[in-house]
């Protein structure tokens, strides 16, 4: 049988699909309804923390799902360098650009992200979403593969 990384993927994998679509309806919900509720309420300050620091999460987990698909397309167009690489450095550098880019952002080394305040939980919100995102394609992966 040809090894994965050879072969074109058939479709993404329906967890991957789910946590997208959940991520993102969280991510809208959140900043149109969510927050504002929170924000106006007497509920803890954890709760507003989170709320606060939500889209942090929601940038990191999609932005390394884009890029994920990206360098998979990459993979299968582009015969040279990125045919062999393994899956496994797919998902390690689509998370290592998302990091750059949301961290980076945090520290205000960049302003692509809109006006943004830096606040330490952003920054751990966005390792939190880092790390759920790779250790999820690390042990389930991203496509499906013909068999």
């Amino acid at each position: 049988m040809e090894d994965k990384k050879q072969q074109k993927p058939t479709s993404i994998k329906k967890h991957i699909r789910f946590v997208f679509i959940l991520v993102f309806l969280l991510f809208t919900l959140n900043k149109l309804y969510i927050r504002s509720l929170v924000l106006e309420s007497n509920l803890p300050h954890f709760m507003h923390v989170l709320v606060l620091s939500f889209p942090n999460t929601a940038e990191a987990i999609m932005g390394t799902l884009v890029l994920t698909g990206i360098l998979l397309t990459l993979q299968h167009t582009f015969p040279e360098p990125f045919r062999k690489w393994k899956l496994t450095r797919i998902y390690l550098i689509a998370v290592v650009f998302s990091a750059l880019y949301v961290i980076t952002q945090e520290f205000k080394l960049h302003n692509l992200g809109g006006n943004n305040v830096y606040d330490p939980n952003d920054v751990v919100a966005s390792i939190i979403g880092l790390g759920f995102i790779y250790w999820l394609l690390m042990k389930y992966g991203f496509a499906n593969y013909k068999t």
